[in-house]
């Protein structure tokens, strides 16, 4: 699939707030951010959406690309999306919570949620696959982080021969997904925006990406709550469990 946000700004400063202090440029570590008019401004082209720049500034100078008004206007229209749930979820939302955000998530008008532990499995095998075949004859570069992988492509490009050639477990998921549901559009929800940047790959099978705090924001908007935590069923439990050692072992 081609790209299709590739001329859209992921991250910026909002002009209002910046107030010179340089801590953005200080700490970036790609040196990615200028100052031009007394305003800090990113340079797309080379910028990895680490989001150092974002915790040191003391303005919350911050604005991300939002997905959610897109994911309004595709919901009314009668579309149907499949959310790809990051498996930090356990971490924002306590490790059963899967059926109350899944619960959640349908009341916001997203047809069904899954695991994305489950990519994280597909991502396993084939890194398996490829070990097994190269002998550990080259050593390999994990590409299932996209800062990483940015990282290499715009400040070391003598290092992409080592990168491996595996879909992140963001775009394995997706791809599955959007296999056992041609007509619907995936979200990735994700602890970070650097998902974004997967989405301008010419290998994409994700539609929008959203972070948890977004998504918090989206749920209190909506008046939905995440209800307290309710055990899942027998088997799903055993899908989740299986579906993390899996990915881990």
């Amino acid at each position: 699939m081609s790209p299709i946000y590739a001329d859209t700004s992921f991250l910026r400063f909002k002009k209002v707030h910046c107030k010179n202090c340089y801590k953005c440029v200080r700490n970036c570590p790609v040196k990615a951010i200028r100052i031009s008019n007394h305003q800090a401004q990113i340079l797309e082209d080379q910028c990895i959406l680490c989001e150092k720049c974002t915790l040191v500034c003391p303005q919350n100078a911050k604005e991300e690309l939002n997905m959610i008004p897109k994911i309004h206007d595709f919901l009314k229209a009668g579309g149907q999306v499949i959310a790809s749930i990051h498996p930090a979820y356990v971490a924002e939302f306590g490790p059963d919570s899967l059926p109350a955000l899944t619960a959640a998530l349908k009341k916001l008008g997203i047809s069904d949620a899954f695991d994305a532990a489950a990519g994280a499995y597909l991502v396993k095998t084939e890194y398996e696959r490829l070990i097994n075949e190269r002998a550990q004859r080259l050593p390999t570069i994990s590409s299932n982080c996209p800062v990483i992988v940015q990282l290499i492509q715009k400040r070391y490009p003598d290092l992409i021969p080592y990168l491996a050639p595996v879909l992140s477990s963001m775009q394995a998921h997706g791809k599955y997904l959007k296999e056992q549901y041609p007509n619907a559009r995936i979200l990735s929800i994700s602890p970070c925006i650097s998902g974004l940047a997967q989405m301008r790959e010419h290998e994409n099978y994700v539609d929008y990406v959203i972070t948890f705090s977004e998504l918090q924001q989206w749920l209190t908007a909506a008046q939905v709550q995440v209800e307290t935590l309710t055990p899942p069923l027998p088997g799903q439990a055993a899908d989740i469990r299986l579906s993390r050692i899996a990915a881990m072992s």
